[in-house]
């Protein structure tokens, strides 16, 4: 290699390196209003208990959380999610001695809550398109640590950007059994949870401050 050519390649990474640190700079962090965001577990029963019981939805009550990206720029953004485990709980149910027994099944059996505490999820995007409502469609892959085990998930993310905050929703499936969650029956057992749940969202997140990217 000649010296011109040395001389190149190390400006090269020096124009690219101060291109990275300026956009890192330029980071901003959105940190998730939990009053105005929702998360919800929906859940289906299975086999025979599918005829004589019901869907049955959790909800997310303790959770944090935020977005970091460079304004204007979805591809560049980071989730970092904390949920408190024993925080779900059964919602829109008739039977009061219902709730009680599904929050306990959640807490003791299915999540040991005890044990298991904390469900995190840390992504970041890897794809962003446009739409013509001036939204986009984002993509997050990342890890997803439930229940004792990592997975690596990718999170379909409708991306809103609105002055001083953002809104993103979406739907993501996952079956237990990937997670070593039995699935749970209550009742007396004669109602028993499918395999496969889907956790809706929508999370409204505010402008905090300028920074760096929260850690990966």
């Amino acid at each position: 290699m000649t010296a011109r050519s040395v001389l190149l390649a190390a400006f090269t990474l020096l124009v690219a390196n101060q291109e990275a640190a300026a956009s890192e700079s330029a980071r901003t962090s959105y940190r998730i209003d939990v009053p105005r965001s929702r998360f919800v577990v929906n859940t289906e029963t299975t086999g025979m208990s599918s005829m004589c019981g019901h869907d049955h939805k959790l909800e997310v009550g303790d959770y944090a959380g935020e977005v970091n990206l460079v304004p204007g720029q979805p591809i560049t953004a980071l989730l970092d999610l904390s949920v408190r485990a024993d925080s779900l709980r059964a919602v829109e149910e008739r039977d009061d001695d219902i709730v009680a027994e599904i929050d306990t099944a959640l807490r003791d059996h299915v999540l040991e809550t005890r044990k298991y505490p904390t469900i995190t999820f840390k992504g970041r995007a890897v794809k962003a398109v446009s739409r013509a409502n001036g939204t986009f469609d984002v993509n997050l892959v990342g890890t997803l640590d439930l229940h004792g085990v990592r997975r690596q998930v990718t999170v379909p993310v409708t991306l809103a950007l609105e002055g001083d905050s953002l809104r993103a929703s979406g739907m993501l499936q996952l079956r237990q059994r990937d997670f070593k969650i039995a699935p749970f029956s209550f009742a007396g057992g004669t109602v028993t949870v499918a395999d496969r749940v889907s956790l809706s969202f929508t999370i409204v997140a505010r402008r905090r401050s300028t920074g760096g990217p929260p850690n990966q």
